[in-house]
């Protein structure tokens, strides 16, 4: 079965850092998704045919690259597709993806027929704080949604 995944919060977590008033400061590289990278594992070693989707573009290939060969998990990856800034929908229909992972629910809700879609949590970073005083709304939303969304690891 051919399996993808995302790669920018799905596989490779970024850190929100906020300023006093809550607002995103800067945002930083924190390793791998501990999630993501823990179902790539095993759809890799379950034999599956996987694929990286991403939208970030062809000029980010080595960076790309380089991650995957520190998380030992390159040789398992049968390509690298890039979409350059479009949702990925033709490129999991032309490889005939038939299990998505994925931080973004636009992506998600836009599969390709025959292809279902897993929701990864975002970095906790990207909620904000929960007492009321920096409450990032969208994100919260985005986290209560994906803890809704219907579980399908054992697709």
């Amino acid at each position: 079965m051919v399996v993808t995944f995302d790669f920018d919060d799905t596989l490779l977590w970024k850190r929100y850092v906020r300023d006093e008033d809550g607002e995103i400061d800067e945002v930083v590289v924190d390793g791998p998704n501990p999630e993501g990278l823990a179902l790539l594992k095993r759809a890799i070693s379950d034999g599956h045919e996987v694929h990286i989707v991403t939208t970030r573009y062809e000029k980010m290939r080595n960076d790309t690259i380089e991650w995957l060969g520190k998380w030992k998990v390159l040789d398992g990856i049968a390509k690298i597709h890039f979409t350059n800034g479009k949702l990925k929908r033709d490129t999991l229909a032309k490889i005939g993806s038939r299990l998505h992972h994925d931080d973004d629910e636009e992506e998600l809700d836009n599969l390709p027929p025959g292809c279902r879609g897993i929701m990864l949590y975002p970095h906790p970073s990207q909620i904000g704080t929960i007492d009321g005083d920096s409450t990032n709304e969208s994100s919260l939303l985005h986290l209560i949604r994906s803890l809704i969304r219907e579980d399908l690891r054992d697709f």
